[in-house]
C-alpha cells in the first residue's frame, strides 16, 4: 500500500497530463460543435504540440511545491500543491469558455484585446450577451466540475517520496528540464507559437487547434512590441515605395475651405445593408436614397472589426494594428495625428457626439488628446434616456446631434458616432425586422432603427442654417458578419458602406460611383486637402478621389492579414505552421507596426 501511494505521488505529472489532454479535447469538441468547425479530427490532431505545451507549463507553475512535497513530506506542501492545479484548472476552464464565445463576434478568441474590455462589464457583457445558448454553458459546466473533482482525486492517497527510492532522484531531477523542454516544444532554434497549430485556410479549424490558453498568454507578451515578420530593410524599401504612390492630386484642393465637415458613423454596417453595394431587403432605405445624390465608393474598407479601430482610423488616419487596443496604449496616444487639430489649426470648431460611455477603450482620454472642443457622452443625455444596454439611444443621439452642432457660431468639424446597431441589437422603436426571430433579423432590425435615426438627424437638420453650407461623410467604423453574408476572413468582413454627400453639390465629377480601392484611414488626408489644412501627418492616408486603378484596400485581424485590388481581387494572408503565405498586406502591416514601434 506504501508502494502504492508513492508512486501517486512521485508520477503525478504523467497522470496530469493524461487529465489535461482528456479535458482539453472534451473543450475542443465543445468548440468545434458550436462555431461549426468543419473538420474535427485534424483540429484535434494539430493542437497536440500546444497542448502539449500548455501542460508543461501548467506543471511547471507548480513544480517547486511538488519537489519540496517530496523532500519533507509537509502536507501543507501537497495541500498548495492541490489547490494550485484547481485553481489553474479553473482559469484554464474561463479561457476555454470565454473564447468559445468570443469567436462567434469576433473571429478570434480570448486575447490582451478582449481584456482590455473587461475594464467595463457592462458594455462588454452587452456585447456577447446574445451569443451565449444554454447547451454551451451545460456541457461547460460539465466539463468544469468534472475536471475539478478527478483533480481532487489525483491527490488522493499521496505520501512522500524519499530519496533512498533509486528511481526518485534522477525522476524528479529530470522532470523539470523535460518539462521545460516540453513548454518550448523542442530543440528548434525558436519557440513554439500558436500559429504552428494553423493547418488550414479555413480559420475556424486553426481556431480550434489552437491551445486557447497559450493563445491568451502570447497575445498579452505581444502587447510590448508589435512583432514584424519582415527585416527592417525591406519594410524601409517597401515604405519607400508605398509614400511615392499615393496618389494625391489637386483637382479638389481646398474645395471645401469654406465648408462645415461632419462625419457621420454607423455601428457596424456590414456592405449587404445598403442597396447601392449588396443590400436587396430594404434594410436602410433612407441612406439607399441619400445615395443616390451622393458620391458613393463601391470599393471602400475598414482595416479592422472593432469600433475603436475604426475610429482611430477616421479620426487619426492610422491604419488598425493586429490584437492592439490603439487609444489603450497611453504613452503613445499624444504622438498619434490628429484630424480636429488639423481642423482647429484653420479655425473651425470642433466636436463629437456620443451615446455611449467614452470610458470604454478608453476612447475619451484619446479623444480629448485628439483636440475636440466639445465631447458629448452618455452622462451628458437625460437619465431616462439610458434605455439600452449600450446607451442613448440612436434617434435621441442625433437628435442632441442636430442641437450641438448648431451651437457653433463659426465653421465646424463635427463626428457623429451612433450605437444602437451593436449586439445586442435593443431598439426602442419596432419595423418589419424587429418580429422575426433569428439574430440575423434582430442584427437588419437595429440597423433599420438606426437608417430612421439618420434620416431624423437630416430632417432636422435642414431646417438649420449650415446645412446648406456642409459635407457630410457617411459611413460605418466597421464591417459585420451578423447578417451571415460575409465570414470572419472574408475580405467582405470588411467592406462598408461610405458615401459623401454635399446638399449644394459643389464637387463635379465624372461618375458618381468611385470603385477605386480606400479604406478609413485615408479620410483624414482627403479632408485636410479638401479643406486647405496641412494633411503632412497622415502619412498612411491617400486622396479617396484619386483614380489610380492599382490601389489597394487593406485589412488584418488578430492573425491574419490581407488586401483587396480590383485587378487581383479578393487575397488573403494567412499563417500555416511554420511557413507564411506572404504578400503586400503583411508588409504594409509590418510597415504600420514599424512605424508604431518607433513613436514616442
Amino acid at each position: 500500500m506504501h508502494t502504492q501511494n508513492r508512486n501517486l505521488s512521485l508520477y503525478f505529472p504523467f497522470r496530469l497530463f493524461v487529465f489535461y489532454l482528456v479535458g482539453l479535447t472534451f473543450w475542443k469538441l465543445v468548440f468545434i460543435w458550436y462555431n461549426e468547425v468543419p473538420n474535427v479530427l485534424n483540429s484535434i490532431i494539430e493542437g497536440f504540440r500546444l497542448d502539449f505545451s500548455m501542460i508543461c507549463g501548467v506543471f511547471l507553475v507548480g513544480y517547486i511545491p511538488y519537489i519540496l512535497y517530496h523532500i519533507f513530506g509537509w502536507s501543507l506542501l501537497l495541500n498548495v500543491t492541490k489547490y494550485l492545479h484547481i485553481m489553474l484548472w479553473l482559469v484554464v476552464c474561463v479561457i476555454e469558455f470565454s473564447s468559445l464565445l468570443i469567436y462567434k463576434e469576433w473571429g478570434s478568441t480570448l486575447d490582451s484585446r478582449a481584456i482590455s474590455y473587461l475594464q467595463h462589464p457592462q458594455e462588454a457583457w452587452a456585447s456577447v450577451r446574445d451569443f451565449i445558448p444554454i447547451l454551451p454553458i451545460f456541457f461547460s459546466l460539465v466539463i468544469v466540475v468534472s475536471g475539478v473533482k478527478r483533480l481532487l482525486m489525483l491527490f488522493r492517497g499521496w505520501s512522500p517520496t524519499r530519496s533512498y527510492y533509486l528511481q526518485t532522484i534522477p525522476f524528479l531531477i529530470l522532470i523539470g528540464p523535460i518539462a521545460f523542454l516540453g513548454l518550448r516544444g523542442g530543440w528548434q532554434k525558436l519557440p513554439i507559437v500558436p500559429s504552428d497549430a494553423f493547418y488550414s485556410s479555413d480559420m475556424r479549424n486553426n481556431f480550434a487547434a489552437t491551445n486557447k490558453t497559450w493563445y491568451f498568454i502570447y497575445s498579452l507578451k505581444k502587447t510590448s512590441k508589435q512583432e514584424t515578420f519582415y527585416s527592417e530593410n525591406e519594410i524601409q524599401a517597401y515604405s519607400q515605395k508605398y509614400f511615392k504612390n499615393t496618389c494625391d492630386i489637386d483637382t479638389f484642393s481646398n474645395l471645401w475651405e469654406n465648408k462645415n465637415i461632419i462625419f457621420l458613423i454607423a455601428e457596424g454596417w456590414s456592405a449587404d445593408m445598403v442597396g447601392y453595394l449588396y443590400g436587396n431587403e430594404n434594410v436602410t432605405p433612407f441612406f439607399d436614397s441619400l445615395s443616390n445624390e451622393s458620391i458613393r465608393f463601391t470599393n471602400a474598407f475598414s482595416t479592422g472589426f472593432r469600433t475603436d479601430q475604426g475610429l482611430m482610423s477616421i479620426i487619426s488616419g492610422i491604419p488598425s494594428i493586429q490584437s492592439t487596443n490603439m487609444p489603450n496604449v497611453i504613452d503613445k496616444v499624444k504622438n498619434y495625428p490628429s484630424l480636429p487639430l488639423a481642423m482647429k489649426s484653420m479655425g473651425r470648431a470642433t466636436s463629437f457626439i456620443y451615446g455611449g460611455d467614452l470610458n470604454f477603450s478608453n476612447l475619451y482620454n484619446y479623444l480629448t488628446v485628439m483636440g475636440f472642443d466639445t465631447i458629448i457622452k452618455d452622462s451628458d443625455f437625460n437619465e431616462a434616456d439610458l434605455i439600452t444596454a449600450w446607451g442613448i439611444p440612436d434617434h435621441i443621439t442625433t437628435e442632441k446631434a442636430v442641437d450641438v452642432i448648431s451651437s457653433h457660431k463659426r465653421l465646424f468639424f463635427s463626428t457623429v458616432l451612433l450605437l444602437s446597431s451593436h449586439a445586442p441589437f435593443d431598439v426602442p422603436i419596432t419595423n418589419e425586422f424587429t418580429k422575426l426571430k433569428g439574430h440575423q433579423s434582430q442584427y437588419k432590425s437595429s440597423v433599420r432603427y438606426s437608417d430612421m435615426a439618420l434620416q431624423r438627424f437630416f430632417h432636422l437638420a435642414k431646417s438649420k442654417s449650415w446645412y446648406n453650407n456642409a459635407v457630410f461623410i457617411i459611413t460605418s467604423d466597421h464591417g459585420s458578419t451578423h447578417s451571415g453574408w460575409a465570414g470572419m476572413e472574408d475580405h467582405n468582413r470588411f467592406r462598408i458602406p461610405l458615401l459623401v454627400f454635399e446638399p449644394q453639390k459643389t464637387m463635379k465629377i465624372e461618375n458618381q460611383e468611385n470603385t477605386i480601392p480606400c479604406n478609413h484611414f485615408d479620410l483624414p488626408k482627403s479632408v485636410c486637402k479638401l479643406t486647405g489644412a496641412n494633411d503632412s501627418t497622415f502619412i498612411f492616408g491617400r486622396d479617396i478621389f484619386c483614380s489610380d486603378q492599382s490601389r489597394k484596400a487593406y485589412w488584418n485581424v488578430d492573425v491574419a492579414a490581407g488586401f483587396y485590388g480590383v485587378s487581383e481581387n479578393d487575397v488573403s494572408t494567412l499563417a500555416i505552421k511554420n511557413d507564411t503565405i506572404t504578400h503586400e498586406s503583411i508588409l504594409f502591416l509590418d510597415m504600420i507596426k514599424s512605424w508604431f514601434n518607433t513613436l514616442r
